[in-house]
């Protein structure tokens, strides 16, 4: 009887599989390669894409109401009521524009809105609530949420009721009261403060500043705010000028553009420091503590400037009350003048999302491509590419065990090719080259620029809920590195160990892909998770 179920079992694995190996593609790639920007050379502009980028600031921001959740059969005038009490509070902070009743996607950007108030409304006996969410219209971000409870009055109540005799029609009089009822009485808010602070929050972002000298004294606008390196410090959105200011040096100026809601990095370079650097150390979630050398920095994330150029240990470590722990460790090599970089992704659950924004970098400093996140990393093409490959590379990984997952959309949404590649510091380098139905592997070694196509596979069926996924998996022992297309492992090679990993989200000069090239993206390591959660508990 079981010789029956064999070929049956064999049959299943077969159909449940998600690719089918085909005739491999007789054609070769060229290695993708990461081009650092000359620093301080490239200033950031309007993506064109995101209308909350400006170049002229804004002070008062303009916003809308949207319903999202309300109870069946709750009255429309009921609703309108409720509407004009939450509205009335938030008219005093900002410019009101009321939404259409059809859904209009280009609604926030013609009206230029800088914060959505996403209403959800619950009934309960005889009271209502409502959560509020005020939402970025363009990033997929929040700057704050608030609860309005009203309760129902039906009868003004007899001991605060006053009467007066008045003429009606000439004719006779009628007692007129002089309370009103509210139909909604307002049971709980929250206070205006609480409130300016989400409208001030919608048009601020914020500036970090580095400078091969620490110690650089930095201007914004004319006025001194601090000295390099400066983290985080909040302006108002649109242009500014930053200022760098030392001893025996010229001061420099520079235009910046401050998008609300994100981080603006600058670095300024001085000729006469040619032997320091700056070292920008990263972990997602951030708030492990930084150790450097054997000394303790500060917590993810963290930077500073005017690092001796030389190799340094780092350690990303949980400190308790009584406790450290050791996530990872690695070498660092801090080069004079360059910004060297290096993250630890616990858990990136949203890996092309605005939130890991600082996570990548360009690959190429090219004008006629862009690669921005106004929500979710999107490629636009400007004018012809010269040869190459254009979009993002990741910060430095330590290497570990790994699990990283992309997730592409259907081949219908695609306009053009994809590339998806991880590399380490010796040039080996694995290429997933996607086209609108097939997928093609290359495997670069350390000497070659150029290797042809290693195999091929075409997706069997696609299913539009999931998308279609790549998977790198790596394993520490047997140093190897593991790739799955969907639920099928397709290749397996030797990977090194001993370097840092980089992974790269690009698209070819002569088949560019234009929008958004990732339905998501998911970087953890397994073990850090695994140990998160048991601490936490």
């Amino acid at each position: 009887m079981r010789y029956v179920y064999l070929p049956v079992l064999c049959f299943l694995v077969g159909y449940c599989s998600s690719v089918t190996k085909i005739e491999t593609l007789n054609r070769s790639f060229t290695k993708p390669k990461f081009v650092t920007p000359d620093l301080g050379e490239s200033e950031p502009l309007p993506s064109g894409r995101d209308y909350r980028e400006r170049l002229v600031n804004k002070s008062t921001p303009s916003f809308t109401l949207l319903w999202k959740q309300i109870p069946e059969g709750f009255s429309p005038s009921d609703l309108a009521l409720l509407e004009e009490k939450i509205l009335f509070p938030h008219s005093k902070l900002g410019v009101y524009q009321k939404a259409p009743i059809k859904q209009d996607t280009k609604f926030f950007e013609s009206n230029d809105i800088d914060i959505i108030l996403e209403l959800s409304l619950s009934k309960s006996v005889d009271r209502m609530t409502v959560d509020v969410q005020y939402k970025d219209p363009v990033l997929s971000q929040n700057f704050g949420k608030a609860v309005f409870v009203y309760q129902e009055e039906k009868e003004p109540k007899a001991k605060s009721t006053k009467s007066f005799d008045v003429f009606h029609g000439k004719k006779h009089l009628l007692p007129l009261t002089e309370f009103v009822p509210a139909y909604f009485l307002e049971v709980s808010s929250p206070s205006v403060d609480e409130l300016r602070n989400y409208f001030t929050a919608s048009l601020q972002g914020k500036v970090s500043v580095f400078s091969t000298s620490p110690g650089t004294t930095i201007y914004l606008d004319g006025v001194e705010v601090g000295k390099a390196p400066l983290l985080n410090y909040t302006l108002i959105n649109g242009k500014h000028i930053l200022s760098f200011a030392k001893p025996g040096k010229d001061q420099v100026k520079r235009n910046i553009l401050v998008r609300a809601g994100k981080t603006t990095r600058v670095f300024q370079e001085w000729n006469d420091d040619i032997s320091q650097g700056t070292v920008v150390v990263s972990s997602f979630p951030p708030g492990l503590d930084v150790v450097i050398d054997g000394q303790k920095k500060g917590k993810t994330q963290y930077a500073e400037s005017g690092v001796p150029y030389g190799s340094y240990p780092v350690q990303f470590i949980r400190t308790t009350t009584d406790s450290h722990f050791e996530y990872a460790k690695a070498g660092i090599k801090i080069r004079p003048k360059q910004i060297t970089s290096i993250a630890l992704p616990i858990s990136l659950e949203d890996g092309v999302g605005w939130e890991s924004e600082e996570f990548w970098n360009l690959s190429t400093p090219s004008p006629n491509f862009s690669a921005t996140f106004p929500g979710k990393l999107t490629f636009a093409k400007n004018k012809e590419l010269p040869k190459g490959w254009y979009g993002v590379f990741s910060e430095d990984l330590i290497p570990d065990y790994l699990e990283v997952e992309l997730i592409l959309d259907l081949k219908k949404e695609y306009n053009g090719a994809l590339g998806l590649s991880i590399h380490d510091h010796s040039q080996n380098s694995i290429l997933v080259y996607v086209d609108q139905t097939d997928f093609h592997i290359v495997k670069f070694s350390q000497s070659e620029s150029e290797a042809p196509v290693r195999s091929s596979y075409r997706w069997n069926k696609e299913d539009e809920l999931k998308g279609r996924s790549i998977k790198f998996t790596t394993d520490i022992e047997k140093k190897m590195i593991r790739l799955y297309l969907g639920n099928k492992m397709v290749e397996e090679f030797p990977w090194n160990f001993e370097s840092f990993w980089n992974l790269g989200v690009l698209t070819p000069h002569n088949a560019p892909l234009v929008g958004v090239p990732l339905r998501g993206l998911k970087i953890q390591y397994p073990d850090m998770v695994k140990f998160e959660q048991r601490f936490q508990k």
